[in-house]
């Protein structure tokens, strides 16, 4: 049966939310204050799922979504709402997760957040392959096939399309990665065998400069073994599963300001924890008189030693380990630190070293608000937080990444 309501706000992730008799009703595709008649889709103890069946009135900020897939596809959660809005309730979100995570008044200042090219901007998608070929639909794994994406370019479309008629057997998933720079781009077809359509190199060769084929191992099957990609003034590695900001223009401006809020100083010495392939400390590397990253995927650490080289930098090491294991083999000489963590943030253990380091400057560079909450909430015995900027690295979904800096107090 339907009913009736106002939707009071957005939850952290970009539904409607309203509040009745004591339970929360989570709304897919609404906006605060619409009037909207709605069907329960899921029920639980505490809070219901639903569906909007009619809008009696729609928000100012309501779009027309520009992708045709947008109903089904769980690609995107925020495409109905112009961006302008959806960069203020990210900022809001962020102060929301923080007031209520860190359980005290945030004293410190939280800038605008960074805006983004909304469309077109993704370097790099996963596409799911069952038969079709496409992304999964919004909460299931079941495929909505498509031909094309706003979120990339012309160029990586062209490549989807040519995907879409080929004949897939054995393949779970493909990969294509864009490089801004040279305009290059790597496909990568996840199989359950090492056999392979020896059409999809016949099929791809005129517009993709890599293509891989992975069962237990990457084969490169044709063109360049890797990708180049440039920020600022370097030039970056990609390979196959190494890790890079998938928003290559956002990227450099998240860069700028971790060098902004790091102050290096020719003395500083710089520890990059979770350093990936080396971007972000080969970019500090000019300002400073050293840096160490540490990252666990080997694969990764090769690209970083690989980027170095390529770009003549002689005050940088790379060592590849777990951050946590390797914090107690690590001396403290590091004036500044850059923890760039995945979703799951810092350990226990980290933390407890950083705490006891008591370094000059701590930079945060996080991409899940909630555990950067609770991670700051535990540093903050030693350190204060100074400042923390949002910037929209992914346009047109409820994520968002955060910078910020603390200090020694």
């Amino acid at each position: 049966m339907s009913q009736v309501f106002r939707i009071d706000k957005l939850d952290h992730q970009g539904r409607g939310l309203i509040k009745t008799d004591g339970k929360v009703i989570f709304v897919e595709n609404a906006l605060p204050d619409e009037q909207v008649e709605i069907e329960i889709t899921k029920e639980k103890k505490n809070l219901k799922e639903a569906d909007v069946v009619t809008y009696h009135s729609r928000s100012m900020h309501r779009v027309n979504p520009i992708c045709p897939y947008y109903a089904l596809c769980g690609g995107c959660h925020i495409m109905h709402m112009d961006y302008e809005s959806q960069c203020k309730w990210k900022e809001e979100k962020v102060k929301e997760i923080l007031n209520k995570f860190m359980r005290q008044m945030i004293l410190f200042p939280i800038q605008k957040i960074v805006p983004s090219n909304p469309l077109g901007y993704r370097n790099k998608v996963t596409l799911q392959v069952d038969k079709k070929v496409g992304y999964y639909e919004k909460r299931s794994n079941q495929i909505v096939p498509i031909i094309h994406c706003d979120l990339v370019n012309e160029k990586m479309n062209q490549v989807i399309d040519a995907i879409t008629n080929l004949e897939l057997k054995n393949c779970s998933q493909v990969v294509i990665r864009h490089s801004d720079y040279s305009n290059e781009i790597m496909v990568l077809f996840h199989m359950s065998t090492d056999n392979y359509n020896k059409k999809i190199i016949e099929t791809l060769h005129p517009f993709v400069n890599a293509i891989y084929i992975k069962h237990k191992t990457y084969q490169l099957v044709d063109g360049k073994p890797y990708l180049e990609e440039k920020i600022g003034n370097f030039i970056y590695r990609i390979s196959p599963d190494s890790f890079f900001q998938v928003n290559t223009k956002q990227a450099e401006k998240l860069y700028e300001l971790v060098k902004q809020y790091a102050g290096l100083t020719k003395e500083d010495t710089v520890l990059d924890l979770y350093c990936g392939t080396g971007t972000i400390g080969i970019y500090l590397s000019p300002y400073c008189k050293k840096v160490l990253g540490v990252e666990i995927n080997h694969q990764a650490i090769l690209d970083a030693k690989a980027n170095q080289k390529r770009n003549q930098i002689d005050n940088i090491e790379f060592i590849c380990d777990d951050v946590s294991n390797r914090m107690d083999k690590i001396e403290n000489q590091y004036s500044v630190v850059v923890v760039d963590p995945p979703r799951s943030g810092l350990d226990s253990k980290t933390i407890s070293y950083l705490k006891d380091w008591k370094v000059s400057r701590l930079v945060y560079v996080s991409c899940d608000p909630v555990t950067l909450a609770r991670d700051l909430q535990a540093l903050e015995e030693v350190y204060e937080v100074k400042e923390l900027t949002p910037v929209d690295m992914f346009p047109e979904t409820y994520h968002v990444e955060c910078v910020c800096v603390l200090y020694l107090r």
